[in-house]
């Protein structure tokens, strides 16, 4: 456990299993899992096996109803009734019409060696009862089994072999009886079916449908899933009896139809993984090796050394995004670590040279026999004091600009109105021989989205830079070009007429503690603060700050200078 700032962090080993890794594992193998799962609840597959029993079942059915119709009807067996015997009749008694067992029996035992299942043959009903049949065991003529000839050979157990192995009990069985879990419901449906419901509904079918009798998937006497079809033996419109073929195996046939996707869905695990760790190799390595590194950055910023962000930038994914993020944020820290220190050297530095001069002041002070020399000496520490204490302010408000700017709410900004403001108070507190400030208001307002303290503190700071560079009684002309189709951005001009700058110290201007002055300026009455935080502000705010020379010859850069221009460029609303 490491421990920084109050906050503990646990690292985990190098080596560590990685979550992300399980996360991808685990998400492939549930979707193959609800997919297999989804394949015991399919019902379609098995509908089709079920149609197709009924379909081969409804034609071994027409074909030996038919056959029985020609064959084991007597047609002496019903007598026609006269009108007048109608009335003497039982109102429940209908025209005996029934089938010879003795030629049913003959037809099963000659000719029906081809056929397979179960077929059983029925009589008609002999009552109106609603419904007609209600116990087809009293109507049963015949019951058999019809088989292909086929010998199985298979080999029985030890008859001492009462327990059966743990090694019987294989992974079809769990396969098989996890079949029948899912097919729970489909046979609950099928046992609320009878026999009796499948003869009745038989009994009403028209003789001249399409496909003839009632079909119906039923649970017969064994607990086994059957297709069956029964289909009357007509003879005209006269119903003899009924035939009912049954087919079985649906369970079976749906069982090693769910086995055979076992090898698939073993093929479907193994690439499964195999892709798992594919995405190991491309998603997750790179981001342990990206949190490592951000590790070893955070550890190493008070080390002498400096960690690198790994560079996959290459991928053109979002994990190159990540690490070109992270990379971009790592040289921003180290950057702003850079600037922290060459901050804090130049504060040393600036404040070094103030207290030299007071220390040296004050021990010649005690070495000064008049008056006049120690008035001097205490005018050069009052001096230095208001320099010091010109930097120390100007130090703190540069130090904390940047959360100042983070903070502070944007609005839109009349950049005229800012601009006659501000000059307003220079003219308000002007002082006879002191340089005026001017100017020249635009007939279009200039809008602008910023904060108006910071911006204002940018054209006081570069207002006050033009007059400590301009002759006694000069005048500091200022300029506003408001934003247009032709200029994206409002300008803003502060011009002076004093000495100008020199052409490799227009870019050094901007720097913190720059205060290289010409001969004859006054020194000591700058930080040299100014200029590098109306940069900050102006760049804050999206726009640039640049300087320039007001040449007597444009185009001649040698010639004489007239002054300095600084221009503020600041995106524009229109």
């Amino acid at each position: 456990m490491e421990k920084e700032g109050g906050i503990g962090r646990k690292r985990r080993a190098p080596m560590a299993v990685s979550r992300l890794t399980l996360t991808i594992v685990l998400a492939n193998l549930i979707g193959l899992v609800i997919l297999l799962m989804g394949t015991f609840a399919l019902t379609q597959y098995r509908d089709g096996l079920v149609q197709a029993k009924l379909e081969g079942v409804r034609a071994q059915a027409q074909i030996i109803a038919d056959v029985l119709a020609q064959v084991a009807i007597d047609e002496n067996t019903c007598q026609p009734i006269e009108e007048t015997d109608i009335a003497l009749q039982d109102e429940t008694a209908v025209c005996a019409l029934a089938l010879s067992q003795r030629d049913v029996r003959e037809v099963f035992n000659r000719v029906w060696d081809s056929f397979e299942g179960r077929v059983r043959i029925f009589n008609a009903p002999q009552t109106f009862a609603d419904p007609p049949i209600s116990d087809a065991r009293s109507l049963l003529i015949e019951d058999v089994v019809l088989r292909e000839d086929e010998i199985v050979a298979q080999e029985l157990p030890a008859i001492d072999d009462d327990q059966p192995s743990f090694s019987s009990f294989s992974g079809d069985d769990v396969w098989r009886r996890l079949s029948r879990y899912f097919s729970r419901a489909y046979r609950a449906e099928a046992a609320r079916r009878s026999i009796e419901d499948e003869l009745n509904a038989a009994l009403e079918s028209s003789p001249f449908a399409l496909e003839r009798g009632a079909a119906s998937v039923r649970i017969n006497e064994e607990g086994e899933i059957v297709a069956s079809v029964s289909v009357p033996i007509r003879r005209v419109q006269a119903i003899y009896g009924i035939v009912t073929a049954e087919s079985g195996g649906i369970d079976a046939l749906v069982e090693d139809a769910r086995l055979s996707i076992l090898p698939f869905f073993g093929w479907a695990v193994a690439a499964a993984i195999l892709s798992s760790l594919l995405l190991t190799t491309m998603i997750a390595q790179p981001i342990r090796q990206l949190a490592i590194a951000s590790d070893k950055v955070r550890e190493g910023i008070g080390a002498a050394g400096r960690a690198r962000i790994p560079d996959f930038t290459n991928r053109k994914d979002e994990i190159g995004e990540l690490s070109g993020s992270l990379k971009s944020m790592t040289q921003a820290i180290y950057a702003r670590i850079d600037a922290i220190e060459n901050f804090a050297a130049d504060v040393s530095h600036e404040l070094k040279n103030p207290l030299t001069s007071i220390r040296s002041a004050a021990e010649t002070l005690q070495l000064a026999k008049t008056p006049e020399q120690q008035a001097k000496l205490l005018a050069v520490v009052q001096k230095d004091v208001a320099r010091m204490d010109r930097l120390i302010t100007d130090i703190s408000n540069a130090s904390r600009l940047d959360a100042e700017l983070a903070r502070e709410s944007r609005e839109a900004i009349d950049l005229g109105k800012l601009i006659k403001d501000i000059v307003s108070v220079y003219a308000d507190t002007a002082k006879d021989g002191d340089v005026s400030v001017a100017f020249n208001e635009p007939l279009q307002a200039a809008y602008i989205l910023g904060s108006p303290a910071a911006l204002g503190q940018v054209i006081r700071n570069l207002i006050d830079n033009a007059r400590s560079f301009s002759p006694a009684g000069g005048e500091v002309r200022v300029t506003l070009e408001p934003s247009s189709i032709r200029l994206p951005f409002a300008r803003i001009n502060v011009v002076d007429n004093g000495p100008g700058i020199p052409p490799d110290n227009l870019e050094s201007v901007f720097k913190r503690f720059y205060t290289k002055r010409p001969a004859g300026a006054s020194f000591g009455n700058n930080s040299g603060l100014g200029l590098a935080i109306s940069r900050q502000i102006v760049n804050s705010h999206g726009g640039r700050i640049y300087a320039e020379n007001r040449l007597s010859e444009p185009e001649n850069p040698e010639s004489e200078r007239l002054g300095a221009r600084f221009v503020v460029e600041l995106p524009g609303q229109q």
